[in-house]
C-alpha cells in the first residue's frame, strides 16, 4: 500500500482544486466578465468630469478688470453667460478669466467636453468627457503655435480654432493676434475693480 505524501494543506488544495475543475471553466469565466460588466454599468463617464463648482468668469493679474479688452460689465458678463449656455446645449463647457499682464491683457477662454456624442456635432479631434477640446496647445500659456494663424496642427485643431473664433464673434468678442484663446470684447469700457463668479448666480 502506498503513503499519501502530501501534507493536508496540499490535499486540501488538490481536492478543492478538483472540484474546481468538474465546474466548467467558461461558468467561472463567466461570472468575472458578469461581474466586470456590472462594475462598468455602474461607473459613470460624467464622474470624469469636475462636478466642483468652477467660476465661469474670473479676474486675475495687477489691473484685475481694468484692461480694455476684458473689462468686467454687465455686457460682458451676459456675453460670457450667453456663450456657457449656448456650449452647455452641445456637451461643453466654458471658463473665461480675464488675465492682465504686462505682454496681453484679454480675456482667456477653455472649453471642455461634457458630453463627447454632443461635442462631436460641433467641434473635432479626440472628445473624452472632462478634456479640453483639442486646440493644439493649452489655454492661457503662450506657447509657439498659440498664435490664431499658426500652421502645422492638424485639421481638426483647425477647425476648432476657427469654430471658436466664429462663436467668440457672434458674442462681440474679437480673436487676439497674440494666441488662440485670448479674445477682447468689441467696445469693452473698463469697469470698478471687482471678482466675478458667474457660476454662483
Amino acid at each position: 500500500m502506498q503513503k499519501n505524501s502530501l501534507s493536508p494543506l496540499a490535499q486540501h488544495a488538490d481536492r478543492a482544486g478538483r472540484a474546481s475543475a468538474k465546474v466548467p471553466a467558461g461558468t467561472r469565466w463567466s461570472s468575472v466578465a458578469m461581474a466586470l460588466l456590472l462594475a462598468a454599468c455602474v461607473h459613470s463617464p460624467q464622474a470624469a468630469v469636475s462636478t466642483s463648482p468652477e467660476p465661469l468668469v474670473g479676474v486675475t493679474g495687477p489691473g484685475r478688470g481694468a484692461a480694455q479688452g476684458c473689462a468686467e460689465t454687465a455686457a460682458s458678463r451676459n456675453a460670457l453667460q450667453g456663450i456657457a449656455q449656448e456650449l452647455k446645449a452641445q456637451g461643453l463647457a466654458f471658463r473665461a478669466s480675464c488675465q492682465v499682464a504686462q505682454s496681453r491683457s484679454g480675456w482667456v477662454v477653455q472649453v471642455k467636453v461634457v458630453d463627447g456624442a454632443k461635442a462631436s456635432k460641433v467641434v473635432r479631434g479626440p472628445l473624452a468627457d472632462g478634456h479640453d477640446v483639442d486646440m493644439g496647445t493649452p489655454a492661457g500659456v503662450e506657447l509657439a503655435g498659440a498664435q490664431p494663424g499658426a500652421q502645422g496642427f492638424s485639421p481638426d485643431v483647425q477647425h476648432n480654432r476657427e469654430w471658436l473664433r466664429g462663436l467668440m464673434a457672434r458674442h462681440q468678442f474679437d480673436n487676439l493676434p497674440t494666441a488662440w484663446w485670448l479674445f477682447a470684447q468689441r467696445g469693452a469700457v473698463p469697469a470698478p475693480s471687482s471678482e466675478t463668479d458667474l457660476a454662483a448666480r
